[in-house]
């Protein structure tokens, strides 16, 4: 019976050199009852709807739209991950992760060390937040624990 671990790449902030680091562990982690489906999502961060009545603004959403779908699909491509793999979704980083990972029944979910800080945060800072999804950045190439499960 194969093993499928379903891993959620935040592309928000990676670097070339951390996705080719997930391409080569992807393909050195690869056996023959264990596999591995990448998911991608990109988080575009609302702005505050006031700022729609300056004309400026609404071409900088636009431009940010249209940047974020541009390097969704780059990364889509250098790791072959079909489109309908791929995310694209407006809101707070951390919920929006989280509601997919869950949609997707994620294993495991990667993200570029600058945005690890944005998933870890919780709007009480006295509570314990319990994420049954554990969250790792690229450079701890964290697909090698999926491959140890």
């Amino acid at each position: 019976m194969d093993a499928l671990r379903n891993v959620l790449l935040v592309t928000n902030a990676t670097t070339d050199t951390e996705i080719t680091q997930i391409k080569q562990v992807i393909a050195k982690v690869a056996r023959p009852h264990l596999r591995i489906k990448l998911s991608l999502v990109h988080i575009i961060p609302t702005l505050p709807t006031c700022y729609f009545n300056i004309p400026s603004m609404v071409l900088l959403a636009e431009r940010y739209y249209e940047e974020a779908k541009q390097s969704l699909s780059y990364v889509g491509n250098f790791l072959d991950i079909p489109s309908s793999d791929q995310w694209l979704i407006t809101g707070r980083a951390r919920s929006e992760v989280l509601r997919l990972a869950n949609k997707l029944n994620t294993h495991f979910i990667l993200a570029s060390s600058t945005t690890i800080p944005e998933l870890h945060k919780t709007f009480m800072f006295t509570r314990k937040v319990q994420n049954p999804t554990p969250i790792r950045a690229i450079a701890q190439a964290g697909l090698l624990d999926i491959a140890n499960q």
